[in-house]
């Protein structure tokens, strides 16, 4: 958490301050410059790890679009969307994956090889757990989506500098509690499935 703190809060900010008030660059290339800390770090975990994580490529595709929009517009509006656009669309994607045969909370929730066996035991003969993870997948739905729209009101009513600290940490405002309200909520519903 520190580290994504850094990289994606903190340089990106101190950089746009920087470039912004002290050297006199226009606000388009200071956020752009700011938005490159985030980009390099989801290259060098892809170099380390071997493989890019569905969040990286949404971050990695969201930033560079962004980027490219603000210069081809002179807008720093679109640089200043880039996380309601990354959050928007991973809220999608939970949303679309209730189409699918399992939503992608389940996935996410039974990632270890224990949990998988457990899940893939109980989704074909307990309604009350397929209906946790549907659950649980709604509520992430719609919190992304909410987030990413509270995001982009706030946009043309702040200045830049009071924007970006806010916007940035938002996700962690959003992640924490809906983190902990999942897990409190699935603990609680897999006791009353398999009562002790």
């Amino acid at each position: 958490m520190k580290k994504e703190l850094i990289v994606n809060v903190a340089l990106p900010y101190a950089t746009y301050l920087l470039l912004h008030h002290y050297f006199g660059v226009a606000n388009v290339p200071a956020l752009a410059a700011g938005a490159v800390f985030p980009i390099v770090s989801i290259i060098v975990t892809f170099l380390r790890e071997r493989r890019l994580q569905p969040i990286g490529l949404i971050v990695l595709v969201a930033t560079s679009a962004s980027i490219a929009g603000s210069f081809l517009l002179d807008s720093p509006t679109l640089l200043l969307a880039k996380g309601s656009l990354i959050t928007g669309t991973v809220g999608l994607v939970f949303g679309l994956s209730l189409l699918w045969k399992r939503p992608l909370v389940y996935y996410i929730a039974t990632a270890d090889p224990d949990d998988r066996r457990e899940g893939e035991a109980l989704w074909p003969t307990t309604p009350r757990y397929r209906q946790m993870m549907r659950t649980i997948t709604i509520a992430w739905t719609v919190a992304l989506i909410a987030e990413a729209l509270l995001r982009l009101a706030l946009i043309p009513l702040l200045p830049i500098e009071i924007f970006l600290p806010i916007s940035e940490t938002m996700w962690i405002a959003l992640f924490v509690p809906m983190t902990a309200w999942s897990w409190r909520y699935g603990q609680r519903t897999m006791s009353e499935i398999k009562p002790a």
